[in-house]
């Protein structure tokens, strides 16, 4: 289909991505890479200078955005293999074949989350120009790391680290000079670290990486250059940290409490949670040679815990959540994407529609798409993917590979085994 023509989705379930109910017999005009209208199918004109695409009742969704993705990670098992596991070269080709790969699984968007040696700013660049294929790219920086907590720091590991693969900034001006560079190289959100991680070498979920000082040093600079920042956030007083700086979104948020998720809530800050990448690990870390007293000294149960309980309180307060977990690890390969929103509905018991306006709306908005995107309504992009049943009756669906007919960006047929007719 050329950018100038106009395409009718003719008889479709339209679920909209704002979390209600989807509506039944519905018609999608697109016209070029914008929808034109969304009307009853019985009101649908019957011929027009259109192509008309009968559809027989599957259902239309809008393209889902991964907020939270290491797009280079291959099957990784430790911190080591993050950076070192393949070079460069290789390690490129896989993030193209996982881009692509995105699409199969019903992802228009994704948000980069850090970028090994920038691969996220060259995928943007080739996917733009149609050298390769994927979905729209927010990129990412590389990992801005500090060598350990403040009072622990380290400078041989800034030796020892090739700035191209993850800077290590315990410096205040190299902080200002590295975050300048990765914008100017496209990074459009920044990846710092205002907590550990209990999977970690040089700081735990409950201990702080980045002093307050240090994140407030990059969000003035990010926004002064007009990109945004976010902040790997376990433990409380890192997110109250991150909160205090002003970053734009918090990763993990595992121990925020009431206060934190208030605070969250009243100033539109996007939360990305963890839930499916810790109770992976622990379920399969043994198959990857993780040793079972290694699994016991995590303390990720309690972050699941604390995660199911803070997930509906989220909601409750309004809270722009969007889902993305970690994947590029062993335990959470690529590709299975729908295996977290399918665990927010089992684990955490939140409603499908719920889920699908956190990965569809609230992606859209994270990406800088908030009114361009994410909902299929009259004037969004054409960002739409067709299901075979309808995911907000069952969110298993997005878990089969063979449900997803096709998918359109900007109106244009991009993946899928069933493409609009052609004339």
């Amino acid at each position: 289909m050329t950018v100038d023509r106009r395409l009718l989705l003719h008889d479709v379930t339209v679920q909209e991505g704002l979390g209600r109910a989807s509506l039944p017999a519905r018609s999608v005009l697109v016209a070029g890479e914008r929808i034109e209208a969304v009307l009853p199918a019985a009101e649908a004109p019957a011929d027009g200078d259109f192509l008309r695409w009968d559809l027989g009742g599957a259902t239309v969704l809008p393209g889902m955005t991964l907020g939270h993705t290491h797009i280079a990670y291959v099957n990784v098992t430790t911190g080591r293999e993050t950076l070192f596991k393949y070079r460069v070269p290789e390690v490129t080709l896989h993030a193209a074949r996982h881009a692509a790969g995105l699409l199969d699984c019903g992802y228009t968007a994704f948000v980069g989350a850090g970028s090994v040696a920038g691969i996220d700013m060259a995928l943007k660049n080739a996917i733009e120009a149609g050298v390769i294929a994927g979905p729209r790219v927010t990129p990412c920086s590389r990992d801005l790391m500090v060598s350990g907590p403040p009072g622990r720091r380290s400078p041989e590991l800034k030796q020892r680290m090739p700035r191209e693969l993850m800077p290590v900034v315990d410096v205040l001006g190299d902080l200002v000079k590295y975050t300048e560079e990765e914008i100017d190289e496209g990074a459009q959100i920044i990846k710092v670290f205002s907590s550990g991680d209990d999977t970690f070498p040089n700081a735990r979920s409950d201990e702080l990486l980045f002093t307050r000082e240090e994140l407030a040093t990059v969000v003035e600079v990010a926004h002064r250059r007009g990109a945004r920042v976010r902040a790997h956030s376990r433990g409380l007083e890192g997110i109250r940290n991150a909160l205090a700086a002003g970053v734009d979104v918090i990763d993990h948020a595992t121990y925020a409490d009431d206060a934190a998720l208030e605070e969250i809530a009243e100033r539109g800050i996007f939360v990305v949670p963890s839930l499916f990448q810790p109770d992976r690990l622990l379920a399969l870390g043994e198959r990857f040679g993780k040793a079972p007293d290694h699994l016991e000294a995590l303390d990720f149960k309690d972050e699941i815990e604390n995660t199911l309980y803070f997930l509906p309180r989220a909601e409750e307060l309004g809270l722009k959540i969007v889902p993305g977990d970690d994947f590029g690890f062993a335990w959470t390969p690529h590709g299975s994407y729908a295996d977290e929103l399918v665990m927010y509905a089992e684990r955490a018991g939140i409603a499908a529609e719920t889920v699908l306006k956190w990965a569809c709306a609230h992606g859209a908005e994270l990406a800088g798409r908030g009114a361009d995107a994410g909902v299929v309504e009259a004037g969004r992009l054409a960002d739409l993917v067709v299901w075979e049943r309808d995911p907000a009756a069952d969110l298993r669906v997005l878990q089969d590979k063979g449900a997803l007919r096709s998918v359109l960006i900007g109106g244009r047929h991009v993946a899928g085994p069933v493409a609009p007719p052609a004339a």
